[in-house]
């Protein structure tokens, strides 16, 4: 064999064995060449392929950018590179390929041939769908972190429990893209109230609304709630109110403080949807987030209630009694009326403690706040002095409407109690009016002088009251 024959069949193998595929059309883009590796690619048959126009390979989307974008490319500059297609093997599946195509002239010049090589694509393809998931989770990391950096400086600046949960609400409602969302708090009574967002079930729900949310708490996971025969069957009054209020799917999401239920966040949505992994740690983190503020702001209104309120009986102290009525004497705080102030002391409540002892005595005395507290006006200020002495403010009150109030409290006190055993107790009462264009008095002056008239009570046969003035 001459050297020219064994170099044509030399480059004959290059071109039949190439590590691309290459096909050559003519000037109306049928195929007059194509090597084995494309075939191998495609699963084609050679003699199936050539005489077909090169567009009849690809998918119908491929071969829609090829006639608009590609050949038009082609006729002007006389190449095309990097033209990303999808061929449509012989068994119909996809194979993702980049084609760099040049015209080339004949050698008379009269027409010409398209030469294209065909690189396979696949692994590029899922190398960029693997940075593209990567970039996704990234930028869905980025943005759940500036939820949670946003979600703290937002309980950061709250105050109170009720603007924790309107920042959890509207901060998961954003995050969510829901319709609307709400939180809840579990109440003793066994209920659970919302007290920050909108319930759009509110009021739709008879039987299984509180059953729902206290399960999500004894759970202590997420329950989704759709329309689906499955859900009706679990949930038929939840879904039924959802129907009725146009929601599809409602997600109900538990706010713990380590094991201790705190409350409930739901999130309502107009279309049905599921709630991914990630939306769901995100909402718990940001719920836990929440909780931990929330327990705080609790400790310290323990804190405030308890340095304010006398332990045994629940009512304010001598503390607040005494920042009460300094406040109440303030120009411009006080009502245009006058200011009165009763120092109430238990008759027969040292015979009680002797006989019966101080926890007898302590039932007595938080029986007494409960019977002081239903005697006067939602207005009037109640609270424990110390010991048996017991202080109301009553504001905008004359002589005779305090008076009224105390005779309302004498009648009270006379009842039997029962712990005392038959034990008889009454009340004596001290009254000082302070009107509002007498000249300033403190605090102090006003309770020391509706003590000294209670003692003068006593003094005239307890179970009385005596009317004083500063």
């Amino acid at each position: 064999m001459s050297p020219a024959a064994r170099d044509a069949g030399y480059f004959e193998a290059l071109y039949q064995q190439a590590p691309f595929g290459y096909v050559v059309t003519d000037n109306d883009d049928v195929v007059v060449r194509v090597n084995e590796t494309l075939l191998g690619w495609g699963g084609f048959d050679e003699q199936r392929v050539l005489g077909r126009p090169f567009r009849d390979l690809l998918t119908p989307g491929s071969q829609l950018l090829y006639e608009t974008r590609h050949l038009p490319v082609l006729g002007l500059q006389g190449f095309a590179h990097e033209v990303f297609l999808q061929l449509e093997t012989a068994t119909g599946a996809q194979l993702p390929v980049l084609i760099n195509a040049s015209k080339v002239l004949d050698a008379d010049g009269s027409g010409h041939e398209v030469r294209i090589g065909v690189l396979d694509a696949s692994n590029r393809v899922s190398y960029e769908r693997e940075l593209l998931t990567t970039k996704r989770n990234a930028e869905s990391l980025a943005a759940r972190i500036t939820v949670l950096q946003n979600a703290s400086a937002a309980f950061a600046d709250s105050n109170t429990e009720v603007q924790i949960a309107r920042s959890l609400s509207s901060i998961v409602e954003d995050a969510l893209v829901a319709t609307a969302a709400c939180v809840a708090v579990p109440r003793s009574d066994r209920r659970l109230e919302v007290i920050a967002g909108t319930n759009l079930l509110d009021g739709l729900i008879v039987n299984d609304t509180q059953i729902l949310g206290f399960t999500v708490l004894e759970s202590e996971r997420p329950v989704v709630v759709g329309t689906t025969d499955d859900d009706l069957g679990r949930y038929p009054s939840i879904v039924a109110a959802m129907r009725e209020a146009r929601v599809q799917t409602l997600a109900v999401f538990p706010i713990m403080s380590d094991t201790t239920p705190v409350g409930v966040i739901a999130v309502f949505f107009a279309r049905e949807r599921t709630v991914a992994d990630h939306e769901a740690d995100m909402v718990l983190s940001l719920s836990r987030q929440a909780s931990q503020v929330i327990t705080r702001v609790r400790a310290q209104e323990q804190i405030a209630h308890a340095a304010r309120h006398d332990p045994l009986t629940g009512l304010v102290n001598r503390a607040s009694l005494r920042a009460a009525i300094g406040t109440a004497l303030l120009p411009d705080s006080r009502p245009p009326g006058p200011l009165s102030v009763m120092f109430v002391d238990l008759d027969g409540f040292k015979a009680v403690n002797d006989r019966l002892g101080h926890n007898v005595g302590d039932v007595i005395l938080r029986e007494v706040a409960a019977r002081l507290t239903s005697s006067v006006r939602s207005t009037d200020l109640v609270g424990r002095y110390g010991g048996d002495e017991f202080v109301v403010v009553c504001s905008d009150t004359a002589g005779d409407e305090a008076e009224a109030v105390a005779e309302r409290i004498h009648s009270t006190m006379r009842d039997a109690f029962e712990a005392a055993e038959g034990l008889p107790l009454s009340a004596s009462i001290g009254i000082v009016t302070h009107g509002s264009s007498e000249a300033p008095a403190s605090a102090d002056d006003i309770i020391g002088a509706a003590d000294q008239a209670m003692y003068d009570s006593k003094r005239l046969g307890r179970d009385r009251t005596t009317h004083a003035r500063l």
